[in-house]
Parts: C-alpha cells; sequence; structure tokens
C-alpha cells in the first residue's frame, strides 16, 4: 500500500518534501502536484510577502504551498470540523519545522472555520484584501456561481484569482465578468489536468 496515499506533499519551499496527513472525508482531494507545481510556476515559484486567501481550503494545499514559498500572511477558509481539526494539526506542525536557515519570523497562517461567503462579507467589511485568492469549491456546486461575486471586494487592485473547476470558465469571458461584476478580466493562465481545469485571472484596477 502507498504511503503517501493520505497524504498531501509541500513541493517547493521552506517546508519542502513534508508529508501532511489529509482528513478521511469523503471527496476530499489535494491539488494534484502537477497542478501545483504549475500554478507556482506562473506565480513566478516565490510568494514572498504576499498576502493569500485560500477558500474551500480543504486539504490547505494552495495555502500551506504558499506559506511554503514565503507569503507573509494566509488565511484558510473551511467549514466542515473534521477538516479544519486537521488543517490545525497540519498547520502546527508546520510552524514547528520551520527552518531556522530561513531566518525571521514564520509565515501568519489564520485557519477559519466558517462558511467562505459570510467569511468574504466579513473580511470585504473589515477592509481586508488580498494578493491571491484561490478558490476550489465542490465540482458541480453552485458554490463558484455563489462565491465570484464577493471576490472583488477582497481583492487588491494588483490581485489575482487562481480557480479550480469541472470546466473551462475562460471559455466564456463574458459570463465571467458578468459573474464577477467586472467590465473585463485579464485572463492570464489556463489547464486542464484531467477532469479539473486551472485558471488565474486578474481583475482590472479600479
Amino acid at each position: 500500500m502507498n504511503k503517501q496515499a493520505n497524504k498531501l506533499r509541500i513541493i517547493g519551499g521552506a517546508w519542502r518534501r513534508h508529508l501532511l496527513p489529509i482528513a478521511p472525508v469523503e471527496g476530499l482531494r489535494p491539488t494534484p502536484d502537477r497542478v501545483r507545481e504549475t500554478v507556482f510556476n506562473w506565480l513566478g515559484q516565490d510568494c514572498t510577502g504576499m498576502q493569500v486567501l485560500d477558500l474551500y481550503a480543504g486539504t490547505g494545499a494552495l495555502g500551506f504551498e504558499a506559506a511554503s514559498r514565503g507569503a507573509s500572511n494566509v488565511v484558510l477558509v473551511e467549514q466542515n470540523r473534521q477538516v479544519v481539526a486537521q488543517l490545525q494539526e497540519n498547520k502546527s506542525y508546520l510552524l514547528s519545522k520551520w527552518p531556522a536557515a530561513e531566518g525571521g519570523k514564520p509565515p501568519s497562517i489564520q485557519i477559519e472555520a466558517n462558511d467562505v461567503l459570510a467569511c468574504l462579507k466579513r473580511l470585504a467589511s473589515a477592509g481586508k484584501q488580498f494578493d491571491l485568492v484561490a478558490l476550489d469549491p465542490p465540482f458541480r456546486s453552485d458554490l463558484m456561481q455563489a462565491t465570484l461575486p464577493l471576490i472583488k471586494a477582497v481583492l487588491k487592485p494588483s490581485g489575482l484569482v487562481y480557480a479550480e473547476w469541472h470546466e473551462n470558465m475562460l471559455a466564456d469571458e463574458a459570463a465571467l465578468c458578468k459573474a464577477l461584476n467586472v467590465q473585463e478580466i485579464d485572463a492570464l493562465r489556463h489547464l486542464k489536468a484531467g477532469q479539473v481545469h486551472a485558471h488565474l485571472f486578474a481583475l482590472p484596477a479600479v
């Protein structure tokens, strides 16, 4: 039996090669290594100083990877209590392994046990904004459409959106703009890996 089958592997940065347990919850799946490697290639590998919001965090693959690569502040939002408990354990483990060679303070990692839509509204009301917002809602749910209109309020003018979905969201930019409540987007990257479509795009600066 593959000992890594139920593990999440950090693939780059300070915590490279560390393996993290995944909560035994049906349907919970980390972003595949190949996709994550590609995404962080898109971002330039180095996330130093970035403020990152990981929505529908699940395994924490994207948020923990960003923290490993230098993001200064990462907020992971997840509603499932069992998944949240595992995220908390993995956070504690990773912070205990912050290498002295990195110098300075380890990244700030905050785990929000909350409904994503409610959390987005609260963050917007508090004036919080992020360099990167990642969202990976359950496939074939209505949560992507419900979440997209709330993204703009928590994104910095130069910020990026990374989204995973079961279809190519960039195939119809007009529909995506309507969902985001913007006039246009800057479609940067798209990748299809199996059933997963990965997208990176930016919203126009206001």
